[in-house]
């Protein structure tokens, strides 16, 4: 197991302390449990219905542009 060391602004690390007492916890174990969460949800596979709706809009599209635009067109 490795060890790691946080930069956290106090008030975060309060809380941290805090939460982690009230679940009967360390910080550290919390954050080791949060870090193994975050993990496993990224590591599972998109549900189809997620893989087939990716790529619908081409990356050289400008959204911000043809949003704008359909609104000005929808409120003319």
């Amino acid at each position: 197991m490795s060890t790691v060391t946080v930069s956290l602004a106090d008030e975060d690390l309060e809380f941290l302390k805090r939460f982690s007492e009230a679940q009967g916890t360390s910080v550290g174990e919390f954050l080791a449990r949060q870090a193994r969460s975050l993990r496993k949800q990224l590591e599972k596979p998109l549900p189809a219905e997620i893989r087939a709706a990716s790529g619908i809009i081409a990356s050289d599209v400008d959204s911000k542009a043809e949003y704008l635009d359909h609104m000005e067109r929808k409120h003319q």
